[in-house]
């Protein structure tokens, strides 16, 4: 017989889970957030120094 504690895990672990999913997809768009916002201004600033 299969062992229901891994067809089923305990509701703790899948709402941790959850949460560490939804942290990191919240901590990966704030990188590509920064990142595209660095591509238009350090261009710029660069630019200005010169």
């Amino acid at each position: 017989m299969a062992n229901s504690y891994k067809l089923f895990p305990e509701p703790q672990v899948v709402r941790l889970s959850r949460i560490c999913l939804a942290q990191a997809v919240v901590c990966l768009s704030a990188l590509a957030c920064n990142a595209v916002l660095l591509t238009k201004i350090v261009p710029t600033m660069l630019g200005g120094l010169n």
